[in-house]
């Protein structure tokens, strides 16, 4: 039997079974871990093949399981189940702690697809700009003596007054959203956006972003639209639903419970 996984976005394989049970025992094959092998209809995590499906890759007949946490192979003697899953001893505390915390836990993310976060950045584009506007209509008046900044007397104002609006407009622009994403992926792990379209954003574990990994996140948004945008059309074809933005700051876009 030949099995194939993702590491990525490549495909690995095929490799021999005894090969597998090392890869899962190593880590490198875990619970989130996409697989496939001849017999299955697709590409599926891990943690989730059933034993008949996963046969001694799965250890449902030889006395051991996979560790719904960290996606290893243990003894069942050494585990508890919980709700059809098996929990490592070592692990128990960290997964009734996201029981608690209503965190997905590994194995168990439905990613977003290409076209429900393409709509939700849409929806924050649209709040970004109102907001934008409003910030550009005081500045306009500060400057300018005028709420319209499309037709200011621009020469009237002075050379300076041009540089500084377009400085504040700028760094005002660059604020808003910042605050925007920390605010509300803080408190709710998501944005208007991808709460309109029951997307949130959590790290690969499943836990929430912190406040430096969310603004990490917003700056690493400027490669993937400098090349043209092909950093967010990643998200179509990536096992994993991830942009360039979620491989750099190791973060994942799932559908909300």
């Amino acid at each position: 039997m030949k099995w194939y996984y993702a590491s990525g976005c490549e495909r690995l394989g095929p490799v021999a079974q005894a090969e597998f049970e090392q890869l899962v025992t190593g880590g490198v094959v875990k619970a989130e871990t996409l697989v496939w092998r001849q017999g299955m209809a697709d590409w599926a995590p891990y943690g989730q093949l059933p034993a008949a499906v996963g046969g001694a890759a799965t250890a449902g007949d030889d006395g051991m399981e996979v560790c719904a946490v960290s996606g290893r192979r243990y003894p069942r003697r050494e585990m508890i189940r919980y709700e059809g899953k098996w929990i490592g001893a070592e692990h128990r505390d960290e997964f009734f702690q996201r029981q608690r915390e209503g965190v997905v836990q590994p194995g168990q993310f439905v990613y977003g697809n290409f076209w429900p976060r393409f709509l939700a950045k849409f929806v924050d584009g649209i709040i970004g700009v109102a907001v934008g506007a409003v910030l550009n209509v005081v500045l306009a008046l500060l400057l300018f003596d005028t709420a319209n900044y499309f037709t200011a007397p621009i020469r009237a104002a002075g050379t300076m007054n041009v540089v500084l609006y377009q400085i504040f407009s700028y760094l005002g622009g660059v604020l808003i959203g910042i605050v925007y994403a920390w605010f509300f992926i803080s408190r709710y792990s998501a944005t208007p956006g991808k709460m309109a379209l029951g997307l949130k954003v959590v790290r690969a574990d499943g836990s929430p972003l912190s406040g430096g990994r969310i603004v990490g996140r917003y700056f690493a948004e400027i490669p993937s639209a400098l090349i043209l945008f092909v950093g967010y059309i990643m998200a179509a074809w990536d096992p994993e639903r991830r942009a360039l933005h979620d491989r750099i700051c190791d973060t994942r876009v799932i559908k909300a419970k």
